[in-house]
């Protein structure tokens, strides 16, 4: 399977269990891929992830669909304050693994990168944990740079795992 045959579409609040059992998915399995937790995260009712995906949200999702499921999703998360609004923040990309290295997590970030464009952001920016190799390939094949590490930013089953900060200009 290839990308192509994934369905790349913005998510809503209709989508929310499946979003929320994705992304749970991925916090549990890859705990030092995300900055949210998994025994925080599941102490949250489905109707904050509902929230989440409203239209009114700070927030936009996308997800990958392959035969009516969701295997991939990827977020960007706007601060409306006036200093700020210019730039977006890359959230919670994750891919089910089974549909790993089949492009479908560049087809999320290409569909971000092009809504972000069209929204007049001026900059993109997001955290990979160190040691993220494939994760790091995506961001950096796409364009972005890293501006520093940032040691023990997150800590995971009592260990320090340093992020790497990246930015794209648009």
């Amino acid at each position: 399977m290839k990308s192509s045959e994934a369905q790349i579409r913005r998510l809503t609040s209709s989508d929310a269990a499946a979003y929320r059992a994705l992304r749970l998915r991925g916090f549990h399995d890859h705990p030092e891929a995300f900055t949210s937790s998994f025994e925080e995260e599941s102490l949250k009712p489905l109707a904050s992830s509902a929230q989440r995906l409203a239209e009114d949200s700070s927030c936009r999702f996308w997800g990958a669909f392959v035969d009516d499921t969701l295997v991939g999703l990827v977020g960007l998360e706007r601060d409306w304050r006036r200093k700020v609004r210019h730039k977006g923040l890359i959230i919670g990309m994750f891919v089910a693994p089974e549909f790993a290295r089949r492009g479908i997590a560049r087809a999320l970030l290409n569909t971000l990168l092009k809504h972000a464009r069209e929204s007049a952001l001026e900059m993109l920016v997001l955290t990979v944990t160190r040691g993220n190799v494939a994760a790091e390939s995506l961001y950096l094949d796409a364009g972005f740079r890293s501006w520093g590490m940032e040691p023990g930013a997150i800590r995971v089953r009592d260990q320090g795992l340093d992020k790497n900060h990246l930015f794209l200009h648009l």
